[in-house]
């Protein structure tokens, strides 16, 4: 039907086609150029700063609490971190069907809520979603020889920067190597405790008035002491005296006591006893005297009587001693009397005594009293103006305020100028801006900071505490540009706009910057538009050579000029119809939606062959114009319809996939659909028509090459017909030969392109000073400069350790990176290049990486060996990653195996004896916040402008960078015992150990994880080393809670392969469901899917040939391959029925079918295959990326459509072998 209509009213069609042509050129001129399809990639990075702050700190602090709250983000897939010194990185990976845009402020509002929990060292998170448009769009290396480096620096930052940013489609401009001034604002110990003497001096003149009425009184005091002290003495004295003479009179007058008692008592006893001896002289005279009296006289009587006289004289005496005694008894008894009356009279005086005493001492205690509660007053007096004065000391001392957060804070607050709001008067409206901000280094050494209110001490200044100087960072910097001192300037675009053209942009900018400082010297490192403008430029190459190859192939076969010539013009027609679809969809120009044109053109003039073949053929039998074109059209259309949609729905399975599959091949599917849905529709109407106007005449001419291929061909089937089994058996071994054969082939995610541009990092030795990291440079510099390939060398050292213009805070001055500029015409690969610097600087004391190309597709899905090691304990995760590390450096293939432990940093680690610190007031906090003002970096307070250049004012101690070992252990801290401020040493209450810790920690999903990583050796794939890799952990046991996985490239390639493979066994299906469609049945759709295990193998064979890697891109390459071999399977299999139709034997439609067929289905093979052919043949730069997919195509061709012409006859035979004579009529309508 549009076959009629296109041969009836031509000059529509001819409308049509210049409406086409117009469409094409505009959508052409506005599409975009980039080097890769625009997408958005689901990837975002939290990065949040933590000034000062160990790894460990980060972890805690901000990175697992950021890792909690983004977890329970929707559609989250993965959660990786990265806590290294000053610095969180959390990585986030959502399933590929994410709006990034609705995420981000999901993530935002989770973010905004944790920030109330930091403290203020803890910055604000920033969000950053991935896209390829973060990378540089162009890195310019600069140096000027008349010009040294603060003047280049000035001129850059001045004018060239500033007019590069200002061109459009620039996002940003950062450079590398500019010699920046800035004002340090360095906090001078000296000077502070110079100040706080003088503050002292003037607080001590201001207490001592009243320590002088305080020492006055506690003179008076000391005197009322003394004299109180004298009377008491004195009192003492008397009444020790008196209570002695009173106590000796009271002793005597006791012992006389004594003495007379004891008298009497003797006396007493003795006139007792002289009684005793009276009574018994009584009684012995009685007895004596009756003797007398009867004693007769004489001598005895006489002598009775002489004794009796004895004994009467001593009863005499005994009587006259009685006497004398009671005399005596009395005498004493009244002298005993008066002693007691003596006693009596003592005792009434003690008594007196001791109450003029009591009342003496209790007047002494008054007086006593009274002094000590003077005294409790004075001593209360001196506390309090101790206090006071310690008070009035601790407040005024600006060691403790002029911290440098404080001093910041200050000079934030006081170099400040701001527009308040406006007043009207005399409707005249008059901006109030209030303050001012310093204009010199003078006005900020006098910027006043704070007041003390101590009369004698004036306003503190900037200058009286702290140094103030302009300093630049020459020495902490180093870029250098062929060995000259330079600037290197890297330049971002903005989302959306054409890399290709902004890159032109920025090229014609530095030009005219160029002419206009002619001392500027400039080299494009890195340019994106140079490698897209080559890459697209080969591209399109290839398009037309494989146009021109397949326009030349048709005039081999048809040997007439005339549908030759309708087929040349089919071919821009369905491209520039392509393209404006392209345009229409949101499709760029890249290097993968180019390749699917390039991949396109073989095929875009299938439709056309076979229609014009149909038509030429007619016209030969010698049906009339007109109705041949629209006949041959019409016989076909059925045909080419089903294979052109069984090719394009191939693609239509990317839509299932995920990841770089589907972000990748969507504008390579939708471009080769476009393609060829646009031969599709240039084939049934553009061709017809044409046909009906340019194949008038039509002469027949013999060729002898098709008629002697088509009598081969036809002897040939006649006899492998017969032995249809063995065919099919031999068949079958050979695709088990192939899948073998596939098994052996490498692996890997994307090809490697050759570029003009290459790069490499020198890591040094742990500890290397910028000094020694810039020599090694310059000598890697000048070895490479000598390399004949090599255009251009710039290196730099950057304290940039995110790699995303956010700096940790931390320098990086063993690391530099190099950018390679090598010649257009060089005749070396730059995997060769590569090898040479490889080996001119093995002996260096550094490590080498060596990138082969800037625009490496490796970073997609990372490179080399890569296996994750999960677990808690950081000790144990080392141990772990060590023992795996040793083991994979056991695997052929392997090189610069790392366990993780290269990733360190020597550490002083200080354990705080809690109890010593505790009698100085000190707590584990306290001694850390001490430390960390006396060894935080300086940090940047504020701007101030000198003659018309902005400087930044940093402000830091004067003992961060002098500060050694023996220095931290003899480190001051301030500290209080018994109320009083005392400085102690850290090692008083501190010990002290060195160890390595890890740089940074890493986190997988909340865990802990270190990375072994290997590079392969040159010759090895990433698949089969991988492959040995996982058989030598398969024996590996992990510690209890610990695990590890493959992860890096190889776990790209799985996931993709995967992918893939869903995509395959859709599009077969897809694929199937069409061809049941058309051909209403079940049985022809499953024959015609025989080809495509026969393309499979000569797809791997192509690959085993040619030592190609098993790609992402070659897989891709199979899917395509599964889509264009049903056609020549359709084309055979419709010829064949159409045949059994008119009443054709089974075997004789089939052989006249294959006959027939022959041409048309080499004719689109070939032609299919030489505009494949240079992209194969890796014709130009950046066709490496698409090589493996022509390989495979290609090989899968020339293989699937011999063997198609082949056996497809063979199982259509076996199929339908009960079936000799007419094919059914339920089986074709």
């Amino acid at each position: 039907m549009i076959s009629k209509f296109s041969v009836r009213k031509p000059y529509t069609v001819i409308v049509g086609v210049a409406l086409i042509l117009i469409l094409g050129i505009v959508s052409f001129t506005k599409m975009t150029t980039d080097l890769l399809p625009s997408m958005e990639l689901p990837y975002a990075i939290v990065m949040t700063t933590y000034q000062g702050a160990s790894p460990e700190e980060v972890e805690t602090t901000v990175t697992k609490p950021v890792e909690q709250s983004m977890a329970t983000i929707s559609n989250i897939k993965e959660v990786n971190s990265i806590s290294s010194e000053n610095l969180s990185m959390v990585i986030l990976e959502f399933e590929g069907d994410t709006n990034m845009d609705a995420v981000s402020l999901d993530m935002r509002e989770k973010l905004d809520m944790l920030t109330g929990y930091w403290t203020d060292k803890v910055g604000n998170p920033t969000i950053m979603k991935l896209n390829p448009d973060m990378m540089p769009v162009m890195v310019t290396a600069m140096d000027a020889k008349k010009l040294d480096t603060a003047e280049l620096s000035e001129l850059v930052e001045k004018k060239i920067a500033p007019s590069v940013e200002a061109v459009d489609g620039v996002a940003s401009v950062n450079t590398t190597g500019l010699v920046e001034e800035n004002i340090n604002v360095i906090i001078n110990e000296q000077k502070i405790e110079k100040l706080n003497n003088k503050i002292k001096d003037a607080l001590n003149g201001q207490f001592d008035e009243q320590q002088n009425k305080l020492d006055q009184a506690k003179n008076q005091l000391e005197t009322g002491k003394n004299t109180l002290n004298a009377k008491r003495n004195q009192a003492n004295k008397q009444l020790a005296k008196a209570q002695t003479a009173l106590s000796d009179g009271q002793i005597s007058l006791a012992q006389k006591e004594v003495q007379v008692t004891s008298a009497i008592t003797n006396l007493k006893n003795q006139k007792t006893t002289l009684q005793m001896t009276v009574k018994e002289l009584s009684v012995q005279i009685g007895k004596w005297e009756d003797q007398v009296k009867k004693l007769p006289d004489g001598a005895q009587k006489v002598q009775l009587v002489a004794q009796l006289t004895e004994l009467k004289k001593q009863k005499s005496t005994a009587s006259e001693s009685i006497k004398t005694i009671d005399k005596n008894i009395k005498s004493l008894n009244k002298a005993l009397k008066q002693i007691q009356e003596g006693k009596k009279e003592i005792s009434a005086k003690i008594t007196q005594f001791n109450i003029q005493s009591a009342s003496a001492g209790q007047q002494m205690t008054t007086a006593e009293i009274g002094i000590a509660q003077r005294e409790t007053q004075i001593t209360t007096g001196q506390q309090k103006l101790d206090e006071a004065k310690a008070q009035a000391e601790a407040s005024a001392n600006v060691k403790d305020k002029l911290t440098v957060e404080n001093v910041k804070a200050l000079l934030v607050a006081q170099n400040f100028e701001m527009p308040a709001g406006y007043i009207t008067e005399n409707n005249v409206q008059y901006l109030v801006r209030v303050g001012d901000k310093a204009e010199s280094q003078k006005d900020l050494e006098n910027m006043e900071l704070m007041d003390l209110g101590i009369e004698g001490i004036p306003t503190v200044k900037l200058s009286d505490v702290a140094d103030v100087a302009v300093v630049n960072n020459q020495s902490d910097m180093y870029c250098r540009v062929n060995g000259y001192n330079g600037v290197i300037m890297t330049i971002q675009k903005q989302n959306n706009y054409s890399t290709a053209d902004v890159s032109d942009r920025i090229a014609d900018k530095l030009q005219e910057l160029k002419k206009e400082n002619k001392d500027l010297h400039y080299i494009n490192i890195m340019d994106q538009g140079i490698y897209i403008d080559l890459v697209t430029g080969s591209v399109m190459k290839n398009l037309l050579m494989g146009a021109g190859l397949a326009v030349i192939i048709l005039l081999l076969f048809l040997k007439d000029i005339k549908p030759t010539l309708v087929i040349a013009c089919s071919i821009p027609l369905s491209v520039i119809l392509a393209v404006v679809l392209m345009y229409f969809s949101g499709i760029t120009l890249n290097v993968i939606s180019l390749s699917g044109l390039a991949l396109g053109v073989g095929m875009l003039v299938d439709n056309s062959i076979v229609v014009i073949e149909n038509i030429y053929r007619l016209r030969k039998d010698g049906v009339p114009v007109k109705e041949a074109a629209i006949t041959g059209a019409k016989g076909v259309a059925g045909a080419i319809t089903s294979s052109t949609l069984t090719t394009v729905s191939v693609f239509l399975p990317i839509v299932f996939t995920t990841g770089i599959t589907k972000k990748l091949f969507v504008d390579m599917g939708l471009t080769i659909g476009y393609s060829l849905l646009a031969s599709l529709i240039v084939a049934v109407t553009f061709v017809p028509m044409m046909s009906a106007g340019v194949l008038h005449k039509v002469t027949e001419k013999d060729s002898k090459l098709i008629d002697r291929l088509q009598g081969a061909y036809q002897g040939f089937m006649e006899k492998i017909l017969n032995r249809k089994i063995a065919v099919i058996l031999i068949t079958l071994v050979l695709f088990a030969g192939s899948i073998y054969g596939a098994t052996q082939i490498g692996s890997s995610l994307m090809p490697n392109m050759d570029s003009t541009q290459m790069s490499l990092t020198i890591q040094m030795p742990e500890g290397s000073s910028m000094e020694d990291t810039a020599a090694m440079s310059d000598t890697v510099m000048e070895k490479i400069k000598k390399i004949k390939n090599v255009d251009s060398v710039a290196a730099m050292i950057t304290t940039d350790s995110t790699g995303m213009g956010m700096s940790s805070g931390k320098s990086n001055t063993d690391r530099s990176s190099m950018y390679i500029l090598l010649k257009e015409n060089k005749k070396k690969t730059n995997k060769e290049i590569k090898k040479e610097i490889l080996k001119k600087t093995k002996k260096f004391d550094c490590e080498i990486e060596v990138m082969e190309s800037n625009m490496d597709m490796s970073a997609l899905g990372g490179s080399g060996i890569s296996i994750q090691v999960k677990g808690r304990d950081l000790d144990t995760l080392r141990a772990t990653a060590e023992e795996i590390a040793q083991k994979v450096k056991k695997v052929k293939g392997t090189m610069n195996v790392m366990d993780g432990s290269e990733e360190t940093t020597p550490d002083i680690h200080i354990t705080v004896n809690k109890k010593k610190a505790a009698q100085y007031g000190l707590t584990v906090a306290s001694v850390y916040q001490q430390l960390n003002q006396k060894l935080s970096e300086a940090s940047q307070a504020t701007t101030i402008v000198i003659d018309d250049k902005e400087m930044n004012v940093k402000v830091g101690n004067s003992t961060k960078n002098t500060l050694t070992r023996s220095d931290l252990r003899n480190l001051k801290l301030s500290g209080t015992k018994n109320g009083t401020s005392k400085e102690i040493s850290l090692s008083s209450i501190a010990s002290f150990k060195n160890s390595d810790s890890l740089s940074s920690i890493n986190r997988n999903q909340q865990e802990r994880t270190i990375t072994v990583t290997a590079e392969l050796k040159d010759g090895y794939n990433i698949g089969k080393v991988s492959q040995q890799v996982q058989k030598k952990l398969k024996s590996y046991k992990a510690p209890k809670g610990y695990s590890y996985t493959m992860k890096g490239e190889m776990e790209s390639i799985e996931e993709t392969t995967g992918q893939i493979g869903l995509m395959l066994l859709l599009a077969i299906a897809f694929m199937y469901l069409i061809m049941v469609a058309q051909f209403q049945s079940l049985k022809f759709p499953f024959i015609i899917l025989f080809t495509i295990p026969m393309a499979f193998t000569g797809g791997f064979l192509a690959l085993l040939i040619t030592g190609k890697d098993l790609s992402v891109i070659a897989m891709i390459g199979f899917v395509m391959l599964a889509g264009i071999i049903v056609n020549n399977g359709i084309v055979l299999v419709d010829m064949i029925n159409q045949l059994r139709e008119q009443g054709y034997e089974l075997q004789d439609a089939i052989v006249t079918a294959g006959t027939l067929r022959l041409r048309p289905i080499l004719m689109t093979a070939l032609t299919t295959i030489l505009g494949l052919s240079t992209m194969a043949i890796g014709f130009g730069q950046g066709a490496e990326m698409m090589q493996p997919m022509a390989i495979v195509t290609i090989g899968g061709l020339i293989y699937g459509t011999l063997l198609t012409l082949i056996v497809v006859p063979c199982i259509y035979a076996l199929f339908n072998r009960k079936k000799n004579k007419r094919l059914e009529i339920q089986e074709v309508e």
